[in-house]
């Protein structure tokens, strides 16, 4: 016991003795603001003033400076997480806790809450210890909390299979320029070096010593807004993006989850008014290191906006300027635009800093990346190859990039208020900016092609619907309620509709009109008429679409978007085929009801399908051929030219392989074959599977052999669709029906041939032939795939919805009364 006493006494003298090794703090640099704290330059360290515990405020990582690669996807100015956290404290430590609020309780029971709140947890994700008082304030170490990764680089990093990293503290420290305090937010920015062995090109290519990567990550804690803002329920009909919770207290009646919009806090001077000014607008402010033309295009389609506030009833609510010298693009008291360099083009994107309470944006950020500019540009220099001259570009190219750079504004800074993307809009007249624009190119009997209206130059007309929809207000008397479905009813009997992502991305998609970079009312008819486009410019295209004193084969570049212009006008016409028309439509709505897409469009989209692979639309022209050399020293192959079977040669079949394994693979997608098979089962007159294939096969199967070229394109497209057959016939993610016709059908063609012939493949021209040749490997190929073992696994059997704990066995019972 004395023993034991002795060491307590030890402890706390200790203890005591630490504590009073007070830190002098006179010698250090105090930083007041939201989060008081002091830095301790000459030893690299920083101090947290802690003087309010339990009180909850939001924290964001972020990274300031990136690496630079798209493949990779940690570019500067990335946002993190947005977390509420509280201070915490528990005998000598400082516990910043993560609070979870995806599970609530609203209610004045106190029990209540508190059951909601124990049942699920939280995350302690930061342990600080006490290092000394200063009277009611609590002083931390708080220098290895901003020295980890917190942005997780590393993880990233191996993600992308780029190499195993891990935090160096040794070339690690505080970013002082960057880190300073103001009254609603705090920033502390940090250099973080991490080390390890790289193994991916991609980080290879940017890194100048890729085994220590050197990047820049911020902290910020934030003030909580206050509870003046009134959150708006989400309804998928609007637009909007979201977030969602669990209301344990919610009625029974009503469902436990809650949603409510993203969008920011804006207030009329005059609430009664049809159109007021505002208490405060939403600016934002453009990255002073972009360059012109592009700052000029950026302000005037980020601009567009106020076209749609001053609709809902704003005046002078929204605009864009050029930041103020020195502002600081990561704090969060401001809306930004950031200019974003990367070795490769990539996507832009709007992000942002929400209340995860309310759904309330408290920071839009809009990243675009640089080089995406000059991938429109190069599109404008395959269409009107501007190099007459020799040297000076016609100027329409630039024109054609500057209007894409405008509505590429518009765009991301619709998703940082709040909306989501909407992709049927471009049936409708380009009723919205939240849609992928393809340019709209239109042309003349002389083949010459007009870009003058490749985009638009304003707002749309559902951008003005969703922003009323969003932030608009009720008359006087009306209810909330009541005036957001009025808004919504009177949206759809305007002739808008709104799809997004998970209907329109999905190569097996079947909505009719809602695609990615397509035009037109019409898929099959907007196809026909690119195909057309395409045919009569590629007939002129030349030396003239480079400059003077570029090498030839760089050609290739111009003339890969040139060849593929209409490859997601393709991916838009598939999708009628076993598609269906319908809505997000919701009781008792005006939307209509869903239905198959009719047999006729069935018809025509097949049809124009099958155009985009004959002969005739895949050769390269032999003058084009002519024209491209191989690539001299220097100018190797990227990811922008085709791949190649014939070493540095160009490959004249390359680029038609690409565009018939796009079209077969769409076609042949196994969600749509299952789809066109039980159509057919629920309405006889639609297409079934077997008569797709009877038209696909009567088509691309003939004796009729072009001669050149094109006989070889027509040989690899039959090769092209066998191997597609194939794999949909071992398909394990289709129906059984769908693997049978389909391997039924391959054996068909080898044996009796397609529909209305009766030679089948492996008796199809002489033995010596080159037709009879190809037409045997054909069907051997077929043999051989039907003489494999057919897999005895049974199909992988569907997961029926949960119903438990009802309908269980009962588990429970394992205990006495």
């Amino acid at each position: 016991m004395k023993r034991i006493l002795q060491t307590t006494l030890l402890l706390l003298f200790s203890l005591n003795l630490a504590l009073a090794q007070n830190l002098d703090l006179s010698k250090m640099s105090m930083k007041d603001g939201f989060v008081p704290f002091y830095l301790d330059e000459e030893k690299g360290k920083i101090y947290l003033q802690i003087d309010d515990l339990e009180k909850e405020f939001l924290y964001v990582n972020s990274l300031t400076a990136g690496i630079g690669s798209n493949d990779i996807g940690l570019d500067r100015g990335q946002l993190g997480d947005t977390r509420i956290v509280e201070f915490r404290k528990t005998g000598n430590k400082i516990f910043l806790v993560h609070k979870n609020y995806d599970f609530r309780a609203y209610s004045s029971n106190p029990a209540e809450v508190q059951s909601v709140k124990d049942a699920f947890a939280e995350s302690i994700i930061w342990g600080f210890e006490v290092a000394q008082k200063d009277g009611n304030s609590l002083i931390v170490d708080a220098t290895n909390f901003y020295l980890q990764d917190a942005h997780d680089v590393a993880g990233r990093l191996g993600q992308s299979r780029q190499g195993t990293f891990k935090v160096d503290n040794s070339r690690s420290g505080l970013y002082y320029p960057m880190t300073k305090n103001f009254p609603q937010n705090t920033e502390v920015e940090a250099t973080i070096t991490l080390t390890g062995n790289a193994t991916g090109a991609y980080l290879r290519s940017v890194t100048p010593t890729p085994d220590a990567v050197t990047v820049r990550q911020r902290h910020s804690f934030i003030e909580l807004p206050d509870d003046q803002y009134q959150p708006r329920e989400f309804d998928p009909r609007g637009g909007f993006g979201s977030i969602s919770f669990m209301d344990f207290t919610s009625p029974i009646s009503e469902s436990i989850v809650k949603r409510y919009i993203a969008r920011h806090r804006l207030i009329k001077k005059n609430p009664n008014a049809a159109v007021s000014e505002v208490v405060e607008p939403i600016v934002y402010y453009l990255d002073r290191g972009t360059p012109e033309p592009v700052a000029s295009a950026l302000i005037e389609g980020g601009n567009w906006w106020n076209q749609a506030y001053e609709a809902a009833g704003f005046k002078d609510a929204f605009r864009v300027e050029i930041a103020p010298e020195g502002m600081d693009l990561m704090d969060v008291r401001y809306n930004v635009i950031q200019w974003v360099h990367r070795s490769t083009r990539g996507w832009s994107y709007g992000a942002s800093v929400r209340d995860p309470r309310t759904g309330e944006i408290l920071k839009g950020h809009v990243s675009l990346g640089s080089l995406r500019v000059r991938q429109d540009y190069l599109i404008a220099q395959g269409l009107i190859q501007p190099y007459e001259n020799g040297d000076t570009p016609d100027p329409k190219m630039l024109e054609l990039a500057v209007a894409r750079l405008k509505q590429l504004s518009a765009h991301e800074i619709g998703h940082t208020i709040g909306l989501a993307h909407s992709y049927a809009t471009s049936a409708e007249g380009r009723s919205s900016v939240m849609d992928y624009p393809y340019p709209v190119i239109t042309g003349n009997a002389k083949g010459e092609l007009d870009l003058s209206n490749a985009y638009d130059d304003k707002i749309g007309e559902w951008d003005k619907w969703a922003i009323t929809y969003g932030y608009g207000y009720p008359a006087q008397g009306q209810s909330e309620s009541d005036f957001l479905e009025k808004t919504l009813e009177a949206t759809y009997a305007a002739g808008y509709e709104f799809i997004t992502d998970s209907d329109s991305r999905n190569p097996s998609g079947v909505h009719p009109r809602s695609h990615l970079w397509d035009n037109g009312a019409s898929a099959p008819v907007e196809l026909k008429r690119m195909l057309s486009l395409r045919e009569n410019k590629m007939k002129s295209f030349g030396l003239n679409a480079i400059r003077n004193g570029e090498p030839e084969a760089m050609l290739e570049e111009v003339f890969v978007p040139l060849y593929l212009m209409h490859r997601y006008q393709v991916e838009a016409t598939s999708k009628l085929i076993g598609g269906m028309d319908y809505t997000y439509k919701i009781k008792g709505d005006n939307q209509p009801e869903h239905k198959w897409i009719s047999a006729a469009d069935q018809k025509s989209a097949l049809d124009a399908l099958l155009l985009t692979i004959q002969p005739n639309m895949l050769e390269v022209p032999p003058h084009i051929l002519a024209l491209i050399p191989p690539r001299p020293f220097g100018y190797g192959k990227t990811r922008e030219t085709f791949v190649s079977r014939t070493g540095p040669v160009f490959d004249p079949i390359a680029p038609a392989e690409s565009v018939v394994d796009l079209t077969f693979g769409l076609l042949f997608d196994g969600g749509r074959a299952t789809r066109l098979y039980l159509q057919n089962l629920q309405n006889p007159s639609l297409p079934s599977l077997n008569s797709v294939l009877d038209d696909v096969t009567r088509k691309i199967f003939s004796y009729t052999v072009p001669e050149g070229m094109a006989g070889e394109i027509k040989f690899m497209t039959e090769s092209k669709l066998i191997d597609h057959m194939i794999l949909l016939a071992d398909n394990p993610e289709v129906s059984n029906s769908v693997r049978a016709i389909t391997r039924g059908y391959l054996k068909t063609l080898k044996e009796t041939g397609f529909v209305d012939n009766t030679v089948g493949l492996k008796s199809r021209g002489s033995n010596n032939s080159v037709l009879g040749m190809h037409s045997r490997y054909l069907a051997d190929k077929i043999q051989a795939y039907l003489d494999l073992p057919v897999k005895l696994t049974p199909q992988e059997s569907l997961k029926v919805p949960d119903g438990a704990p009802i309908g269980m066995e009962d588990m429970s019972c394992d205990f006495d009364f």
